[in-house]
């Protein structure tokens, strides 16, 4: 155009740039001259491409990036024609626009003094260029736009742990950027910003690229990967299938093939007596070989002596079980007793135990409250006729049928597992713990495991005093390939978390309730959109079988993070998590341990991150308050139950948890109590076998 401003045809010219996304020039029109200044996008050399067209014009120079052109203004038409032209032989990609970057960093290096370092190598320009950095997974808060025209982002970047200020002039998706919550990768030049005195950061900010959910979630939905799932649901059926009636072709052929497997290893039991706990342990884990400490309980325990092992979680307590149980029953025909402090454990470790146990030809069976009368008694009569080989159960339940198990006669190794739950039981806590040492001499085993990894002096001595044990072992080994990162009390421990996850490594995040896991996992998937697909919870809300198939998952690398309760902890062993996120406060140092010890068991390098906060302990003491009635409310409740039961015409009752909230004792009195204290009541009541219920649909 005529008249055009000469001092402002290249700010103009890169702002059409920023809008159009092509290169651009302006001319200035002054009767047969025509003065022009161009700026370029992307990748393409300005430069170069006015170059091809010099025979039309009076003179030019620049760089790649900005150029100025004169001509006579009658070449002006033809000038553009071949310009196009040029441009059309260049491939697609070079017009994106692209940001060089010199250096990844974390928000915590820009500092004052680092700042005022990068600004010595000033003069910046065309061959200086000021350097360019990237945050990567970084989270923008306190999204304003500012300006005249409110057309300029201003931001703060944050990792959860350092926040800079930032600010991106003529933005062009502001709108977007205002509302995006998720991480963001953000390129930015930096300078020291000084502001009535007050010297400060600011991040001047080139680029801000949102995360996007990649396309492996589109996969994830795709009928193939929905085929992959019910696949790992239709393998753990088959797995199981001979504990079904349904299936009694499988079952028999199974029972054949375990009848088979059960001989050949008893005939080697008795061929190779001197090696055969050699031959089950490379049967079970392969040809990795046994540490010092699982050789000499091992070695005691052949001998007859029973033995409390103190071993840190990852170091394969578990293994020494598993062998010794084996070797009792291929080589004595005996059978074995596992204690477990949950439930829930137990019925994880049934699933695993069937799987090590069936090359061998040996069975097992768990015992709890919630097995009925009919199973008790298969059960029981399977380990007489030697047709069980293994039992699990809980303290509570063996404390009540000690005599039942003692009859069998065949018993003869006891293990108790997260032995220190002996030591709490002095407290008050879980008193069947303290009752085990006449349960056992009831039963009356040659040899009894006592296991933990968590037992200060004073719980090895309360160990020591309830169980037979002759033998100490004590594992030296140090988890030295464990860091612990201390962010406790942080004030965005949101965005560190999904600053954390993004790096896309394998990571446990520990809460203290079900509900929280599902409301974190759905909080991350928001804020790591890239991973949403990768990201689970574990809680003991879910059923055996769900449970399994999110840690089959987890454990073949299906997802990478895994927002969980401790429900994912005792007996879970998988080598490469690389983090632990402790996100609210454990319940004990014994939780600590349990939780911290699922990181680096492959001996790699891993990270604790402490990320729970003062506010935490009273969100523990909630949970104990509603998860443990006292006394007077069990005693109230109970009275009131049986009181109920004799003036039922039917003989039992139907209630909901809710209902049973609401019952109070003889007098009527309200027990004050919830559903969630009501239902922990009732687990409590069955567990001890003072009622047996059935679910009611």
């Amino acid at each position: 155009g005529e008249g055009w401003h000469e001092g402002v045809k290249g700010i103009v010219a890169s702002r059409l740039v920023g809008i159009y996304g092509v290169p651009t020039i302006l001319f200035t029109i002054d009767g047969e001259e025509a003065r022009g200044s161009g700026r370029s996008v992307g990748n393409v050399n300005l430069f170069k491409a006015v170059e091809s067209t010099s025979d039309l014009l009076t003179r030019f120079g620049g760089h790649d990036a900005a150029v100025g052109v004169t001509l006579r203004t009658e070449n002006l038409p033809e000038f553009s024609r071949r310009l196009a032209a040029y441009m059309d032989t260049l491939p697609e990609g070079d017009f994106h626009p692209s940001v060089d970057i010199d250096a990844c960093v974390d928000l915590s290096e820009l500092t004052l003094q680092n700042v005022a370092q990068v600004e010595r190598l000033a003069p910046f320009g065309q061959e200086n260029p000021m350097p360019c950095f990237l945050a990567r997974d970084v989270t923008i808060a306190n999204c304003r736009a500012v300006g005249a025209d409110k057309n300029h982002f201003s931001c703060s970047l944050t990792d959860g742990k350092a926040t800079v200020a930032g600010i991106m002039f003529h933005c062009s998706d502001i709108e977007a950027l205002m509302s995006t919550h998720c991480v963001v990768n953000a390129a930015f030049q930096a300078q020291i910003d000084e502001w009535r005195g007050r010297r400060s950061v600011k991040a001047m900010l080139q680029s801000i690229a949102p995360a996007r959910t990649c396309c492996a979630l589109e996969a994830c939905l795709d009928p193939r990967a929905r085929s992959f799932v019910a696949d790992l649901y239709a393998q753990s059926d088959t797995d199981l299938c001979a504990d079904s009636p349904e299936c009694p072709q499988e079952a028999e052929a199974f029972e054949a093939e375990l009848e088979a497997n059960r001989a050949a290893w008893e005939e080697r039991a008795r061929s190779h007596p001197s090696t055969i706990c050699d031959e089950i342990a490379r049967q079970i884990i392969g040809d990795a070989p046994l540490h010092d400490s699982q050789r000499e309980t091992l070695r005691y325990l052949r001998a007859g002596e029973s033995v409390l092992a103190i071993m840190a979680t990852g170091r394969g307590k578990s293994l020494i079980f598993q062998v010794h149980a084996a070797y009792t029953a291929l080589a004595r025909g005996k059978a074995s007793l596992f204690v477990y402090p949950l439930r829930a454990l137990i019925s994880d470790q049934e699933y695993h135990l069937n799987i090590a146990f069936a090359p061998f030809g040996l069975t097992t069976a768990s015992l709890t409250g919630e097995t009925t009368p009919e199973e008790r008694v298969r059960i029981v009569e399977g380990v007489r006729d030697g047709s069980i080989d293994v039992v699990l159960t809980t303290p509570e339940f063996l404390d009540f049928h000690a005599d039942r198990l003692a009859r069998t006669g065949r018993i003869d190794f006891v293990v108790v597992d997260e032995a220190h739950h002996i030591g709490a039981a002095r407290a008050g806590h879980r008193v069947a713990y303290r009752n085990l040492g006449r349960a056992i001499a009831a039963i009356r085993p040659s040899t009894v495991l006592a296991l933990t990894a968590t037992a200060n002096d004073a719980a090895a001595r309360d160990i020591a005093e309830v169980l037979p044990i002759t033998r100490y072992v004590f594992d030296d080994a140090s988890r030295k390939n464990l860091v612990v990162d201390d962010q406790r009390n942080l004030k965005n421990r949101d965005d560190y978390l999904a600053n954390l996850i993004a790096s896309g490594e394998k990571t446990v995040v520990y809460v203290n309730s079900r509900e929280q896991s599902v409301a974190l996992a759905r909080l991350l998937r928001a804020k790591v959109p890239q991973l949403a697909p990768m990201i689970g919870f574990y809680n003991a809300g879910l059923s055996r079988h769900e449970r399994q198939l999110v840690e089959d998952l987890f454990r073949t690398d299906k997802l990478t993070v895994l927002v969980a309760t401790s429900a994912f902890g005792e007996g879970v062993n998988i080598p490469n998590i690389r983090h632990v996120v402790l996100y609210h406060l454990p319940f004990s140092e014994i939780e600590f341990n349990q939780m911290t010890g699922r990181a680096g068991r492959d001996g790699s390098n891993a990270v604790v991150h402490l990320l729970f906060g003062r506010a935490d302990a009273s969100i523990n003491e909630r949970i104990l308050a509603e998860s443990t009635p006292g006394h007077d409310v069990l005693a109230g409740v109970y009275r009131r139950l049986r009181q109920m039961q004799r003036t039922s015409s039917q003989g039992y009752l139907v209630l909901s948890s809710s209902d049973l909230a609401g019952l109070g004792p003889e007098s009527g009195a309200p027990t004050r109590t919830s559903a969630a204290p009501a239902s922990c009541g009732l687990a409590v009541f069955r567990e001890l076998g003072l009622i047996e219920t059935r679910v009611s649909f």
